[in-house]
């Protein structure tokens, strides 16, 4: 073999991803709130930047303070004395909430280290799922005294919790209600899949109870918590916020970005200062350089998110004129490569910026995905989108007889009857993506 060394000129294209544009790229694939908590984030990490929320001046109330204050005194309102009812209470969790109720028992100092263990070994739908022989080992106690404390545990608020199991959750709740059924607890203990099932004749049979006491006793069971735990989650509620806004002005439709309580991005004169000055440190002036271009970029790169989301608010909103103006019945099939050929990007780029974000209409607020559907053409040689489909399915179960479901085959019919032609199974497909249950499942004795 004969091995040379020798150079070669080769003219290759490549795409080079800077730290810029990958920061430009994530930030159109956040959401607003996202975007809100990155900014917060850099703020903390960069001392030139300042942010501030934006927010409207409310001038009545503004002026009525002028008019009811004097020489810059407060007048008295009484809404501002000490009110019980504007105290925010403090959130506890679970296992705070059943500490807090088991240090009302009076316990032994072995009793109080079983409790504990017992609660901080709950998982967050308030179950027990450690192997009981792990906790008898890991606590060096006997069977007696561990059942005394959980049963302790069980006797707590809110009711269910510290149960091994969901046949054990639901009959804690059961006796808790002073009810001693026996052919509840059996049903419980043996038949929750049939219950899942709807199986309300079954369950009758295998009992050899009327059918008038079976549905009592399962609708008794259906009113049950199979996740006490979850009563007292601390999770907190994200709430949506709409990116644009649309408005319908002299009969034809502005979309403009929400930006009230958006964050105003200012850098700190303080450091201008350090850079102009002759005499600071080189280092110091290095790093002010460092941190002013990423702030820099960051204010770019929002402002490069907003200029994408409003062109692609303003397509959607040019594509599906006919739902601004009449309502989501009449959204019409629509896709990504629609629009990125309409303004002209990349469908990556459309992707990114329908990706969480939101629009406030005058029927709601409503997801950008929500607007891009499958065509499915109807009788008359239009085209109808999944989406508008989904909708007839979700109103016409709305209104079916609880006692007598429609098949998917019946809600094919139905479809097929208004113009749309649709298969059992699309509908079936449909249904389930809407978390509707069968038919079977959604009947009512």
């Amino acid at each position: 073999m004969n091995f040379n060394n020798r150079l070669e000129l080769v003219q290759s294209q490549k795409l080079v991803m800077t730290t810029q544009l990958k920061q430009s790229l994530a930030i159109l694939n956040m959401s607003k709130v996202e975007l809100e908590e990155e900014i917060r984030k850099e703020s903390e990490e960069n001392p030139l930047l300042d942010i501030e929320r934006k927010e409207e001046i409310n001038w009545e109330a503004y002026i009525n303070n002028i008019d009811n204050g004097y020489k810059g005194e407060k007048s008295y309102n009484p809404d501002n004395d000490l009110n019980l009812e504007n105290i925010i209470r403090e959130e506890t969790n679970l296992y705070e909430y059943l500490n807090l109720q088991i240090g009302l028992y009076k316990l032994t100092e072995l009793e109080k280290e079983i409790c504990n263990y017992i609660i901080d070994s709950l998982d967050e739908d308030g179950y027990l799922r450690i192997e009981e022989q792990y906790i008898l080992g890991d606590l060096g106690i006997d069977k007696f005294t561990f059942e005394n404390c959980l049963t302790k545990i069980q006797q707590l608020d809110p009711i269910g919790v510290g149960a091994r199991n969901l046949v054990e959750c639901l009959i804690i709740q059961i006796k808790n209600q002073g009810i001693y059924d026996e052919d509840l607890i059996q049903i419980i203990k043996e038949d929750l899949n049939l219950i899942a099932s709807n199986k309300i004749k079954e369950i009758s049979k295998k009992h050899k109870l009327s059918m008038d006491k079976c549905i009592s006793l399962v609708n008794r069971i259906k009113k049950l918590d199979p996740k006490p735990g979850k009563l007292c989650s601390s999770d907190k509620t994200v709430y949506v916020q709409p990116d644009v806004i649309v408005e319908k002005v002299d009969d034809e439709f502005i979309v403009y970005i929400n930006e009230r309580d958006s964050y105003v991005l200012k850098i700190n004169n303080f450091y201008k200062e350090v850079l102009k000055n002759s005499s600071s440190d080189n280092e110091a002036k290095d790093f002010i350089k460092s941190k002013l271009n990423s702030a820099t970029n960051l204010a770019k790169n929002i402002q490069s998110r907003n200029h994408t989301i409003l062109k692609i608010a303003e397509a959607i909103v040019s594509s599906q004129e006919e739902f601004f103006n009449k309502g989501p019945q009449f959204i019409k099939p629509l896709k990504l490569k629609d629009i990125a050929y309409m303004i002209e990007c990349h469908e990556s780029t459309i992707s990114r910026g329908v990706n969480g974000k939101y629009m406030l209409t005058p029927f709601g607020v409503y997801e950008f995905k929500y607007f891009f559907s499958s065509a499915i053409e109807t009788t008359s040689n239009e085209m109808a989108s999944s989406t508008s489909i989904k909708k007839i399915i979700k109103e016409t179960i709305k209104g079916e007889n609880k006692k007598k479901p429609l098949s998917d085959e019946q809600l094919s019919k139905i479809l097929k009857d208004s113009g749309i032609s649709v298969a059992r199974r699309t509908v079936a497909k449909y249904r389930e993506e809407l978390q509707i249950p069968s038919s079977s499942k959604r009947r009512e004795y």
